[in-house]
């Protein structure tokens, strides 16, 4: 789908260019040259990127990122201004900011580079467009300055220490590269484009996005003013932002602390959103209590061992787990006394599985584990380790139930699937073994309880 560009412009003659080389992009174009038509534009036009181009008067900066914000929030903004007002603009909320004579390679390469950031930053929960709030503090973080000559890193640490709450260190190329490799990465790097090599600084910054240390970092690339064509490059390559080779020019350093506490702000939502998917899918694939894997992850995972076991021709073991007389426990000693001894045999069982296979709560009393590539004696040999190992001690009961400790025994059905099979799809198969193994496990309840019973073998086709 083509991006939705709104230009916000009073000027026709600047209005109609912007739109003309964005439209020669294949953007879908839209333009506001009044404070009605933005309003109109941002409710029915919904844009993937605003444009705010200098001669928009109608609204100061304040109030149009005000606007921004309710009507259109997490929507990246991008500036021409220059002198103060660009350093205005990313106080307000900016995404960046661009000269308004720049050129339509760095133009459109900077339009690239914040779609691509703001569909990363696609989330209900984090935003592009910020009012002044969001920098009312600056980010901590690890900088790592990489440039031509110490001595220019050196100024830059001196010119940006005061404004970024954070920690830089000056490095060279192969030290930088080493540390990611070892899982030591930085949350911003700033390279200078040319550093022994015309460049090089390029290659750097391509090697540390494709690192596992380092790729979810922030990247900021320094260029010389007679290598302005690098600009647009390093922005395709991935940086969030280029910045003069010289800090001390005009206002350069104040532009420049803006705009990294930028690229920090959005490495930590970044980070943010990858923590809290991992949680999500944590608490999708676990059993709350206990900790276990849950029926909905261990059903696909049962199927996928038996296709790998099909594939490979060679066995393994289902055993499905029952705590004997659990509801005695829950109606004798109450549900909080019944959560702790789920949770004790959950963990001796999972102790002794580890990672030899899947261990899982299917619900109630009922546990699951699966071994892959097993034979009928390791199985049957873990089966009766995990038996003696909750027969061996009792359950220590929590203070809410009194106190005290309640004895809990397994019964154990264990089924195995060798080769040849007789079916073609590891679904089928996958059930068959658990349906045998459930109906061991109850007839080893029928037996007396508290023993590991083989189902029958699985006639040969």
């Amino acid at each position: 789908m083509t991006a939705r560009i709104l230009i916000a412009e009073s000027s026709a003659t600047s209005r109609i260019s912007l739109k003309v080389r964005l439209s020669g992009a294949c953007y879908d174009v839209l333009a506001a040259a009044s404070a009605s038509e933005l309003l109109s534009q941002l409710r029915l036009g919904r844009p993937d990127l605003i444009l705010l181009g200098p001669g928009f008067t109608d609204l100061p900066l304040a109030d149009f990122f005000q606007l921004v914000s309710v009507e259109r929030p997490r929507t990246p903004v991008l500036v021409l201004a220059n002198g103060q007002r660009r350093v205005e603009a990313l106080e307000a909320g900016a995404a960046a900011v661009l000269d308004p004579r720049v050129d339509e390679q760095m133009l459109l390469a900077r339009v690239r580079g914040l779609l691509r950031d703001a569909e990363a930053d696609d989330s209900p929960e984090f935003g592009m467009a910020e009012q002044a709030a969001g920098f009312s503090h600056a980010p901590s973080g690890n900088v790592v300055l990489v440039a031509d000559q110490p001595a220019r890193a050196q100024r830059w640490r001196h010119v940006l220490q005061p404004r970024l709450n954070c920690r830089f260190a000056i490095s060279s190329p192969d030290e930088t590269l080493s540390a990611a490799a070892q899982g030591d990465g930085a949350d911003l790097y700033i390279i200078a484009a040319d550093i022994d090599r015309k460049g090089d600084g390029l290659q750097l910054l391509s090697e540390l996005r494709s690192r596992n240390g380092s790729k979810e970092a922030g990247f900021a690339v320094l260029v010389a003013p007679e290598r302005e064509e690098l600009c647009a490059i390093a922005l395709d390559l991935g940086a969030g932002e280029v910045l003069p080779l010289d800090p001390a020019e005009d206002n350069n350093a104040e532009i420049a602390a803006l705009a990294l506490r930028n690229q920090l702000d959005r490495k930590r939502r970044a980070d943010s959103r990858r923590e809290e998917m991992k949680r999500n899918m944590a608490w999708a694939m676990s059993d709350p209590l206990t900790g276990l894997y849950n029926r909905r992850y261990a059903m696909p995972r049962l199927v996928e061992i038996a296709r790998g076991a099909m594939r490979r021709q060679s066995g393994f073991a289902v055993m499905a787990l029952d705590l004997d007389r659990f509801k005695a426990i829950n109606d004798s000693f109450g549900h909080a006394a019944g959560d702790a001894v789920l949770c004790d045999i959950a963990h001796r069982v999972e102790e002794i599985v580890s990672s030899r296979g899947l261990t899982a709560r299917l619900g109630g009393e009922e546990f699951l584990v699966v071994l892959p590539n097993a034979t009928e004696a390791e199985a049957f040999r873990m089966a009766e380790e995990i038996r003696r190992a909750v027969e061996a001690q009792p359950t220590l009961l929590p203070r809410i139930s009194g106190g005290g400790e309640v004895q809990a025994t397994l019964s154990i059905g264990v089924a195995m699937e060798q080769t040849p099979f007789c079916i073609s799809r590891p679904d089928i198969l996958a059930e068959i073994a658990l349906e045998r193994a459930d109906r061991a496990m109850i007839a080893a309840k029928s037996l007396g309880r508290n023993r590991v019973l083989m189902a029958p073998t699985q006639p040969v086709c």
